[in-house]
């Protein structure tokens, strides 16, 4: 017994004889027929008898129509279901990504990427980078996005994306007049540092430390996104990723900053889980994606 002959049956007590049987399945005549008898046969059962060029159900196939029903639909759910998943329409990821990319780098990207796979259901979980790569090891997040590389046996962490931090100030700040931003011109401002944890300010205190300059640390924020807002209200100036400062363009004054700093995107995974087919275009189309962002093809920062 199988689904072809099951769905067979179903065909012919819908339609009651092999001709509408064979249309409603678009399949031959002698093909209905023997999978019919081959139903009969593995059932031991009689399910029809011939009558006036119809096939009148007994009351065995009666009997089973409501079950073979619910088999068929679930069958025919499942095979709708498998075409979704190989046109990775369907499936779930779990993405954890750092707060820098949460607020418009990963949305950005996701606008476009749902809408290529409508029937695809993500989770997006922004935490600190540690965090995620701790969830990763432990299977509750399928794909990370992280600010640094963590050493972890349980977990792979591939560098996808470098960019560089920028100098971010009010509007009307005299920065505004400024390409360049560097170290010396910091000397007489208020700034705004992120967390001493953060990988960013550990790089930024040591740049200006070579350069000889003591900053007024008024604010501090583990959040480049907080820095920014304290920045549009005037309360001094920082330096913080490409990414968060792209939410701010218009409000901010944001220019380059020497020398350079860069900042980076780790991907990370479980070493040993195997990734869905939704998660390995989900990777591929990203990468693709912060690539395109740098030759001004696609907006992402």
């Amino acid at each position: 017994m199988n689904y072809k002959q099951l769905e067979a049956f179903r065909a012919v007590m819908e339609a009651g004889t092999v001709t509408g049987a064979s249309e409603l399945l678009h399949i031959a005549q002698p093909s209905v027929s023997a999978h019919i008898s081959n139903l009969e046969h593995a059932l031991k059962i009689q399910l029809f008898i011939r009558r006036a060029g119809r096939l009148v159900p007994t009351a065995e196939a009666l009997l089973l129509n409501e079950e073979v029903g619910q088999i068929v639909k679930g069958m025919t759910r499942i095979r709708r279901l498998a075409d979704d998943i190989t046109q990775l329409e369907a499936g779930r990821l779990t993405i954890g990504v750092y707060p820098a990319l949460a607020s418009i780098v990963l949305p950005r990207f996701l606008k476009d990427f749902a809408g290529r796979h409508p029937k695809a259901r993500m989770s997006i979980f922004p935490s600190a980078s540690p965090r995620i790569a701790e969830l990763t090891a432990g299977r509750q997040i399928d794909v990370g996005l992280i600010q640094a590389p963590v050493v972890d046996i349980a977990i792979t962490c591939d560098l996808i994306f470098e960019a560089e931090c920028v100098c971010v100030a009010p509007l009307d700040h005299a920065f505004a007049n400024e390409e360049i931003i560097s170290p010396i011109q910091f000397s007489e401002q208020a700034f705004i540092a992120l967390g001493r944890d953060d990988r960013t300010r550990q790089d930024i205190d040591r740049a200006l430390v070579d350069a000889g300059i003591s900053i007024d640390c008024r604010f501090e924020t583990p959040f480049a996104d907080t820095a920014c807002a304290l920045v549009a209200q005037g309360l001094g100036v920082s330096i913080v990723d490409p990414f968060s400062a792209a939410r701010w363009e218009g409000q901010l004054t944001i220019r380059p900053f020497a020398p350079r700093l860069p900042c980076h995107i780790y991907m990370t995974r479980n070493r040993t889980q195997v990734s869905s087919m939704l998660q390995q275009v989900f990777e591929r189309e990203f990468r693709t994606a912060l690539e395109d962002n740098r030759s001004g093809n696609v907006r992402l920062f």
